[in-house]
């Protein structure tokens, strides 16, 4: 079995994104894999971002939200179908749930490392499951 591990570059759009999709094709053929992949290009980084400027009552992190799922459902239109509703309810929910959390944060005025943990983990679990879904 092999671990394959694509960092911020590899995942930095979609063009990209295909890139890792046939390097995977091809050592799928060959051995069993595990794949890792890392947040979009630029994800992480916009993450603290938005949750430090939502922790300091800053509303605009309500525009860099909206710029964090225009960059995903961006990477969706170029790699998947989009007639896969349940597949991009999913993701939607998602994005809801990190609201839910920046909201959160805004409203107490603070962003604790649990709360950082999980605003973080958004980055990872949205690629992945584009990257798996595009797979």
């Amino acid at each position: 079995m092999k671990v394959l591990k694509f960092g911020g570059t590899s995942v930095a759009n979609a063009q990209n994104i295909e890139l890792v999709l046939n390097i995977v094709a091809q050592k799928a053929k060959k051995s069993k894999l595990i794949v890792v992949v890392s947040a979009l290009s630029g994800v992480t980084d916009m993450l603290i971002n938005t949750a430090t400027k939502a922790a300091s009552k800053d509303l605009s992190y309500k525009e860099n939200l909206v710029e964090l799922k225009k960059m995903h459902s961006d990477t969706i239109q170029l790699l998947l179908d989009k007639k896969d509703a349940v597949f991009l309810k999913s993701i939607d929910a998602q994005i809801n749930q990190l609201e839910t959390l920046l909201d959160g944060c805004f409203l107490l005025g603070e962003l604790s490392p649990r709360t950082s943990d999980a605003i973080l983990s958004f980055g990872e679990s949205l690629s992945s499951q584009i990257i798996a879904k595009a797979l």
